[in-house]
């Protein structure tokens, strides 16, 4: 797999009036309104075939409707709710590019309260907190006040604006939400290091604590304090030659819903993680970017499931093996399609 680099920093519609009718008179009057009632009920019987049309030529003419009318539109009738909500709508507008999609960073707050449905835990009144003689309520008001002071506690002393924080290291591992037609689809996780902001920051200490990945991206790009030494991105001089220093941001991961992902279509996938790297909240915070192409962002989970019995030897013959491992290239080059749409270029040396 190649690592890929990048240094990235409304449709308005007008509606016009129909003008009014002026009163009607007379027998010609009579005429021109008889006649427009008789097109108000073809115009009605028309809607009734409308909403009867096959379920292609359904979807080709209401996936060009913006999301803002998907509300109205499911409540319309069956027909048009049955459709809006089918994997096929989805992906007709994902491969035709009506899709509207954006992204929202997770806060560290945000993310607490997904990780502690329930609060934070083990928190009781001691002896100190309520007086003896203290009413059930004024019990409940004292327990309530307690566990918001651990959750507030807990978020400032783990979590930021950005996510996670480390405690040891310094660096934010960040959630985006996906957003597809105003609805959540998947996630993108970032994870951003402190390089420069510290003199003789452990830059390959804190990638090898971090994973794996973030161990070996590290030790081919950079020193052990996080200044690049790979000549390709130095003499690149991306975003005024700003990538030997300031922040560094990896994607680990990209995973959104299959339904927009039809016939292999990188629109959704591109345009997601074009937007996550531009989130208000990382403006400033990063000049370097890197990410490796990752074959599961592309595999169904079918296939996902197949090439698990495979590699444990669950089944399959050699000629289901062949195929799967064709796959899973196709789906890797899939992904390194879609960083370099974004606008990611692959380093040389690697």
């Amino acid at each position: 797999h190649d690592i890929s680099i990048t240094m990235d920093a409304e449709e308005h519609e007008n509606n016009r009036k129909r003008p009014s009718q002026g009163p009607y008179s007379n027998e010609c009057g009579k005429k021109m309104k008889q006649q427009e009632e008789e097109c108000g009920k073809s115009e009605q019987h028309d809607y009734r075939g409308f909403a009867s049309l096959p379920t292609d030529v359904l979807i080709s003419i209401l996936c060009r409707s913006p999301a803002s009318d998907h509300t109205s539109l499911r409540n319309t009738c069956k027909s048009f709710r049955t459709t809006i909500d089918s994997a096929a709508y989805k992906g007709e507008r994902a491969t035709s590019g009506w899709a509207e999609v954006s992204t929202h960073l997770v806060s560290g707050e945000e993310l607490y309260d997904r990780e502690n449905l329930n609060g934070p835990e083990d928190v009781s009144l001691s002896d100190g907190d309520v007086d003896e003689d203290a009413t059930e309520e004024e019990r409940a008001a004292a327990l309530q006040w307690k566990i918001a002071g651990k959750r507030l506690g807990e978020i400032i002393e783990y979590y930021s604006e950005l996510g996670y924080i480390d405690e040891d290291y310094g660096y934010h591992d960040i959630t985006v939400d996906v957003v597809v037609d105003g609805e959540r689809c998947g996630s993108i996780d970032l994870v951003l290091f402190p390089r420069g902001d510290h003199h003789n920051y452990p830059f390959h200490d804190a990638a090898d604590a971090q994973s794996s990945e973030l161990q070996m991206v590290g030790v081919r790009l950079f020193d052990s304090v996080g200044r690049l030494k790979v000549r390709s991105i130095k003499n690149a001089e991306l975003i005024s030659g700003e990538a030997g220093k300031g922040g560094f941001l990896h994607i680990k991961t990209v995973r959104i819903n299959e339904a927009y992902q039809p016939m292999d279509c990188t629109n959704i996938v591109s345009e997601a993680v074009r937007s996550a790297l531009s989130e208000p909240k990382l403006d400033g915070k990063w000049t370097l970017v890197t990410a490796i192409s990752d074959y599961q962002v592309y595999m169904t989970k079918k296939e996902m499931e197949f090439k698990r019995k495979i590699r444990y030897s669950e089944g399959g013959n050699a000629e289901e093996k062949e195929r799967a491992d064709k796959r899973f290239w196709e789906c890797a080059l899939l992904d390194t399609k879609t960083l370099l749409r974004v606008g990611f270029k692959q380093i040389a040396e690697t």
